[in-house]
């Protein structure tokens, strides 16, 4: 069949793209089975659950990403400085120097709040514990340390709003380096 002649990971890497670009409420059965190389019935066999397993598998997806260059690499024991350069090196990389939508803006605007709202708050939640967790591995008292969590977090999604808008991929890598100096003392 032709759904197992597409990789998993390629399938759900097409689809957030779609969701990325255009959100949850923009993407279209026809727009996603396009963006994968699948036709519709190929779609609903690999997600049963249609769109809305479509979104949970590229959350899914995300979550795993960020798992793996993100959080283990803040919580990892590395010198805090060379872990929070290293992960906003992946961040950079993850929004294309600011040239990408993050996926949890895509799953936290129109009908998709309703569905995804505790997940992605849940995501949200993880950066900023993530992060503090690093400003108390930088020093910062703990009060410090979750204010510093949160502005990272602010930063790095305003930035990306901004920078897309404005289409001044510029302005998130500048965000990036706020984030440092805020972290480093």
């Amino acid at each position: 069949m032709a759904h197992s002649k597409i990789n998993a990971d390629i399938v759900v890497e097409k689809l957030m793209q779609v969701f990325r670009s255009i959100g949850y409420d923009g993407a279209s059965l026809a727009e996603l089975a396009s963006a994968t190389g699948l036709k519709k019935a190929s779609l609903y066999h690999r997600f049963p659950d249609g769109k809305v397993g479509m979104a949970n598998a590229v959350l899914d997806y995300g979550s795993e990403w960020t798992d793996e260059h993100i959080f283990s690499v803040l919580h990892a024991s590395e010198p805090a400085t060379e872990r929070l350069n290293a992960v906003l090196d992946a961040i950079s990389r993850l929004y294309d120097g600011g040239q990408s939508a993050c996926i949890l803006r895509a799953m936290s605007q129109g009908t998709a709040v309703d569905i995804f709202k505790d997940r992605v708050a849940g995501m949200m939640q993880q950066w900023i514990d993530a992060f503090a967790h690093l400003a108390s591995d930088l020093g910062h008292d703990s009060n410090a340390a979750e204010k510093l969590g949160k502005s990272a977090l602010i930063k790095i999604q305003g930035s990306l709003i901004v920078a897309q808008t404005l289409q001044q991929p510029s302005y998130f890598q500048e965000a990036l380096n706020d984030i440092r100096r805020d972290f480093i003392r």
